[in-house]
C-alpha cells in the first residue's frame, strides 16, 4: 500500500511510521523505503523540515568519500584507529563503544547511499574538529549538504520550513564561508558589494515570482533534497499530526494514535515505529530534569519549537527509559534574545562575533572567564562554570566601534546597516567609554576597566597567557586573516562607543534522549530492545556522550542512525542477518 497524503482520513496501515521530519527522520523513511517497505512521516509541525531546515547543514563523519583529497591536500592522512581514538578520549566514561563503533561503520555507508539513491549531494570541508589539542583530531571530516533550487518541491514547496528570519540578510540565506566573507565586506569592498548586489537582485526577483526564496542553502537545502526523494518515492509527509501515544501489542510497538487536521486517528505501523521528533529544547519540565540550575529553565534556543520531548515521553509510556548520563545534556549554543519577540525568531547563535579580534565576553562581575574563540560546545560550559550559583548562567559580550562595523554584533549588522532599533529595544547596550558602558551592565567600573586594559595588552602581544586563545588551528581558522595584530583572534578594544549584548547558555539541541542499542532499537531498563520501537535524532541519547567532537556532530549522527534504523526495520542488518552470513 502507498498511502496518498491528500485523501488520508480514517485508520491508516504502513511498514514503517517516521515520527518527524528532520533529518534524521526523513533518512530513516527513504532507507525503509528503498528497502521496500511502505512508509508514512507525521509531522507535529504545519511545515516540514525540523531543526535541520534551519541548521548549518554539516555532517561530522569520519571517513567519508569526501575526506582523502583533503586529507592529501593538507598532508594530514586520517584513519580509522585515530578517529576512533578521538571520540573515545572525548566522550570519556560515558563512551558506549557497540554504538560509536556502529556509528564509524554506517556514517560512511549513509554518505555513500543518499547520493547514490537520493538528490542528496555533499561537498568535503577543510574544517578543524573542536577539540584540535587532541592529536587526534583532523581537518577533514566534515561535510556540507549543496545548495539547491527548492522550486524542485513542486506543490510541496509551500510547505518547507524555511531559515529563521533573523539569520537572513535582507531575506537571503548565506551559504557558503566565502559568500559570508562577500557579506561581510560589502560595506567596504566595491567588488563584494557587486557581489553582493548581484545575488540580491536575483533572489528579491525568485521572491517576487515564486513567492520565496528558490535557492536554498546548508540545512535547508539538505531537507529540501531529503524531502524530494520523498515525494518521488512515494512516501507522504502529513503536516500538523502530532503523535499523542504509541500503541503497544503483546510487547511490540504496533503504530500510534496521531491527531491529523480531521482528528485523531490510529497509524498502525507492520514492522517499526521510528520516533524523531527532535529531543525536548523547548520543554521547561524536561529541561529543569536534565540540565544545571543555572540553565534558565525558558528555552534559549533556535530548536524547532516543536520539539517538546513528545518521542521521550511516549518512548517512557512504553517502558523505554530517557538517559541523563551524559557530560552534557545540552548541543549547547551561546545565544541572546531580541526583547519583544517569542520563539526561536528571538534567538540569535553566535557563531561568529564573539571569535573575532575587538570582542572580549565577560562575567556580570567584569571579569574574563575563558576562551572567546573555542567551538561553541566548550564555550556554554564555561559560561555554565563561571556563573555557577547564578539563577540564570548569562554573561556580557563587549565589543568597540571598529569590531562591530566589520562584524556586527549578534543581530546587529556590519556598518553602514543601522542599529538604532537595538539600542532602543534594549538588545545593543551603547556608551562612550568602557566606564560608562560597566554602569550600564551594573558591573564595578574599575573592574571591568582593568579587565579590558589586561586583554588589550595581550592583544597587542598576540598571546593570551589567561585563556590561549589564538593558540591552536580551530581558534585560527575562526579568526580574521587580515587582522594587524599578531594573533588572528585577538584585538584591543580600543575606540569608543563600547558595546555590550547580554548572552546566555543556550543551545541547538538536547544531548539527553531515549536510551538506545547499536542499532537504534529503544531498550528497557534491562537494556533490551523493545521490539518494534526506534529512536533517530536527538531523541535519542547522544552516540558521543555528551561531547561534541567537531562540526556536524549532531546532524552526522542523527543521519547516520537514521540509515541504521531504515536498514534493521526492513532487515538488512541485524543479529539474525549477521548469524546468517556467518
Amino acid at each position: 500500500m502507498t498511502a496518498n497524503a491528500d485523501d488520508m482520513n480514517g485508520d491508516l496501515a504502513c511498514d514503517v511510521l517516521v515520527i518527524g521530519s528532520g533529518g534524521g527522520a526523513l533518512t530513516a523513511a527513504i532507507t525503509a523505503r528503498k528497502a521496500g517497505l511502505n512508509v508514512i512521516v507525521a509531522e507535529k509541525m504545519e511545515v516540514f523540515g525540523g531543526t535541520t531546515a534551519t541548521s548549518g547543514g554539516m555532517l561530522w563523519i569520519p571517513g567519508n568519500h569526501h575526506a582523502p583529497a583533503i586529507e592529501q591536500r593538507l598532508g594530514e592522512p586520517d584513519s580509522p584507529e585515530k578517529v576512533r581514538t578521538y571520540i573515545l578520549e572525548e566522550a570519556g566514561n560515558y563512551a558506549e563503544i557497540d554504538r560509536i563503533d556502529a556509528f564509524l561503520k554506517y556514517g560512511p555507508e549513509m554518505i555513500d547511499f543518499l547520493e547514490r539513491e537520493t538528490h542528496v549531494k555533499f561537498i568535503g570541508m577543510e574544517y578543524p574538529d573542536y577539540y584540535f589539542k587532541n592529536p587526534n583530531a583532523a581537518k577533514s571530516r566534515s561535510l556540507i549538504a549543496a545548495e539547491y533550487d527548492a522550486k524542485k518541491l513542486g506543490k510541496h514547496f509551500k510547505q518547507l520550513k524555511r531559515q529563521l528570519p533573523q539569520l537572513l540578510f535582507l531575506g537571503f540565506a548565506i551559504g557558503s564561508s566565502v559568500e559570508m566573507q562577500q557579506f561581510f565586506k560589502a560595506g567596504r569592498s566595491p567588488k563584494a558589494f557587486l557581489a553582493v548586489a548581484g545575488k540580491m537582485a536575483l533572489h528579491l526577483v525568485h521572491t517576487a515570482i515564486y513567492g520565496g526564496a528558490r535557492r536554498v542553502v546548508r540545512g535547508g537545502a539538505l531537507i529540501t533534497r531529503l524531502a524530494q526523494s520523498c515525494f518521488e518515492l512515494d512516501i507522504p509527509i502529513l503536516l500538523n499530526s502530532p503523535a499523542k501515544s504509541l500503541i503497544k501489542e503483546n510487547g511490540v510497538v504496533r503504530g500510534a494514535m496521531v491527531d491529523g487536521p480531521d482528528g485523531p486517528r490510529r497509524i498502525m505501523a507492520k514492522h517499526a515505529v521510528i520516533l524523531g521528533s527532535g529531543g525536548f529544547p523547548w520543554s521547561k519540565e524536561r529541561r529543569a530534569q536534565s540540565y544545571p540550575a543555572n540553565v534558565d529553565a525558558t528555552p534559549h534556543s533556535v530548536a524547532n519549537p516543536g520539539n517538546v520531548g513528545d518521542g521521550a515521553r511516549m518512548a517512557e509510556d512504553v517502558g523505554g527509559v530517557f538517559g541523563n548520563d551524559v557530560s552534557n545534556a545540552g548541543a549547547w549554543m551561546p545565544t541572546s534574545v531580541q526583547p519583544g519577540i517569542a520563539g526561536p525568531k528571538a534567538v540569535w547563535p553566535h557563531l561568529v562575533d564573539r571569535l573575532k579580534p575587538g570582542f572580549i565576553c565577560v562575567t556580570r562581575h567584569g571579569k574574563r572567564f575563558g576562551n572567546e574563540s573555542c567551538a561553541y560546545s566548550s564555550f556554554v560550559p564555561q559560561i555554565i562554570e563561571a556563573t555557577r550559583g547564578d539563577t540564570a548562567g548569562y554573561v556580557w559580550l563587549l565589543g568597540d566601534k571598529a569590531a562591530i562595523d566589520k562584524w556586527g554584533m549578534g543581530r546587529v549588522r556590519p556598518s553602514p546597516l543601522p542599529r538604532k532599533h537595538y539600542l532602543k529595544s534594549g538588545y545593543l547596550i551603547e556608551a562612550p567609554t568602557v566606564a560608562a558602558l560597566a554602569k550600564k551592565l551594573g558591573i564595578d567600573p574599575k573592574t571591568l576597566t582593568e579587565t579590558v586594559e589586561r586583554f588589550n595588552g595581550f592583544a597587542k602581544q598576540g598571546l593570551d597567557p589567561d585563556f590561549q586563545r589564538g593558540q591552536d588551528d580551530y581558534d585560527a581558522y575562526q579568526g580574521d586573516d587580515e587582522n594587524k595584530w599578531p594573533n588572528p583572534c585577538l584585538g584591543p578594544l580600543e575606540k569608543g562607543p563600547y558595546y555590550a549584548i547580554k548572552m546566555f547558555a543556550g543551545e541547538i539541541g538536547t544531548f539527553a534522549g531515549i536510551n538506545v542499542d547499536r542499532f537504534a532499537r529503544v531498550v528497557d531498563e534491562a537494556g533490551q530492545p523493545i521490539q518494534g520501537l526506534y529512536a533517530v535524532g536527538n531523541d535519542q541519547k547522544n552516540v558521543f556522550g555528551g561531547s561534541y567532537p567537531g562540526a556536524g556532530a549532531t546532524l552526522g549522527p542523527s543521519l547516520t542512525f537514521g540509515y541504521v534504523a531504515g536498514l534493521h526495520a526492513s532487515g538488512q542488518i541485524g543479529e539474525e542477518k549477521a548469524r546468517s552470513a556467518a
